[in-house]
């Protein structure tokens, strides 16, 4: 009889130090940052990013029977609203949009269950992930993306922290052993998405026609028109050449095929007073970026002067952009 009392308590610890054992393991997790880097915020074009979580569950050594994976990614320290994360700047009041999704397509955004903005959370249950989680890990991609046409972007370095609060970071996980014991946990991890906004300018530039006339015996005045679209708060000059045939901003030519020439100019002001050249020569237009296009208008006159023979002249001038 005391055998048979000795052989079954033996068993109850056997049984009860596996449960513990059991209780004791358990999976890590880390990732990597999402850098984006420069960052062109005036263009329409997104720019694309990726990262990478690493999930481990080798201390197990090929004991698990199964495992399920949920992980959940909430806003960041940058914040979120409905339709994008967000990355912030110490230097700088604005913010940039960005998104973290599922799927290489970025058509499947990244969420969590703990999160009231959208999306879902990354789940694996696949049998086949057992032998990988415990022997090597399991690299789990995710997918960023910074939206294009956010002008109104200053530049700057922008950032978004996610911190191991379980709330903003958390992956929940069930795991049974060979004997079909299991076991929820839940942990947590630390990765930052981080971009660099670089000053930087669109311009576009129309034609400036001064029409048809028979004789050049009175000035003859046009205007036309330059956009300059430049990130929020970038200094900016813009300048003009002397074109193909002059030397500065009193020596400006039209010439026809022939070669004849009708001289012209080019001012800042309606008065005509201003001389527009280049930055070298002091005498661009100077101007501040608003994240969106700012138009100057150029005033052309041709003064009075001899006139030429009939024909089409025509020059072509050069907008350059200093910022």
């Amino acid at each position: 009889m005391r055998r048979a009392i000795a052989a079954l308590l033996s068993a109850l610890l056997l049984w009860f130090g596996a449960t513990a054992a059991a209780r004791a393991q358990s999976c890590s997790f880390s990732a990597t940052d999402v850098v984006f880097g420069a960052v062109d915020v005036l263009g329409g074009s997104p720019t694309d990013s990726s990262g990478i979580i690493h999930a481990d569950c080798s201390t197990f050594l090929g004991l698990l029977s199964s495992i399920t994976l949920t992980i959940s990614i909430g806003e960041g320290l940058g914040g979120a609203s409905s339709g994008a994360r967000q990355m912030v700047s110490g230097t700088t009041a604005t913010a940039l949009n960005y998104q973290l999704y599922r799927d290489a397509a970025r058509s499947q955004v990244l969420g969590s269950n703990y999160w009231s903005y959208g999306g879902a959370p990354i789940t694996l249950n696949d049998a086949s992930l057992l032998n990988l989680l415990t022997t090597t890990g399991l690299d789990i991609p995710i997918y960023g993306r910074v939206s294009g046409g956010q002008a109104g972007v200053a530049p700057g370095s922008y950032a978004s922290v996610f911190s191991r609060d379980p709330t903003d970071v958390r992956v929940d996980y069930r795991t049974c052993n060979l004997l079909l014991l299991c076991v929820n946990r839940s942990a947590s991890f630390s990765f930052t998405v981080s971009a660099t906004v670089p000053p930087d300018c669109l311009v576009t530039a129309g034609d400036l026609d001064f029409g048809t006339t028979g004789v050049l015996s009175a000035a003859l005045d046009a205007t036309s028109a330059i956009s300059v679209t430049c990130t929020l708060g970038s200094a900016f000059d813009v300048g003009l050449n002397y074109g193909f045939y002059g030397s500065g901003p009193g020596d400006r030519q039209m010439r026809s095929t022939a070669g004849d020439a009708v001289s012209y100019r080019l001012y800042r002001d309606a008065a005509r007073s201003l001389d527009w050249g280049t930055l070298a020569d002091g005498l661009a237009q100077a101007g501040a970026g608003q994240g969106a296009a700012q138009a100057f208008t150029v005033y052309g006159r041709v003064p009075a002067q001899a006139t030429p023979p009939p024909g089409a002249y025509s020059d072509t001038v050069v907008v350059t952009v200093t910022y």
